[in-house]
């Protein structure tokens, strides 16, 4: 299970300000001043617990990987550093190994982890995706 503490902590030994904010049309942003990160979050646009552990992964994501961009950059890169968040986010948060454990116990959907990890079932899926897809085209 993901907890709120570790996702604090990470933010901590990353040096990451945190901060609930309006921040207009998105629930969240991460800006990046002087190789310095600051998470911004609408605590209000945020659903659940495990929506706002997936948003705050997704961010800390693009601060560990330096993958931030100008609101006006082109969509391909947009595009490339989301991915590069989440992927972070899954291999920091739902590690291989943990997930395949969780499968060997029983928790076979999708569901099912999601409330292993206590967090949301589309992040859960993009997870599997990632094992289960990207990872295999790797090895291959």
């Amino acid at each position: 299970m993901v907890e709120m503490n570790n996702l604090y902590e990470d933010m901590r030994s990353q040096q990451v300000a945190f901060y609930t904010y309006d921040v207009g049309e998105e629930t969240s942003v991460t800006i990046e001043l002087n190789d310095r990160y600051a998470i911004f979050l609408d605590p209000f646009r945020v659903g659940s617990i495990p929506e706002m552990k997936r948003i705050l992964a997704h961010e800390l994501g693009h601060c560990a990987t330096g993958c931030t961009h100008k609101v006006s950059s082109p969509l391909d890169l947009i595009e490339k550093h989301e991915y590069k968040a989440n992927r972070w986010a899954i291999e920091r948060y739902i590690p291989f190994e943990e997930l395949h454990s969780a499968i060997r116990h029983g928790y076979t959907e999708r569901w099912q982890l999601a409330e292993y990890f206590d967090l949301p079932e589309p992040f859960i899926q993009k997870a599997l995706d990632y094992y289960f897809s990207a990872c295999q085209r790797k090895r291959a």
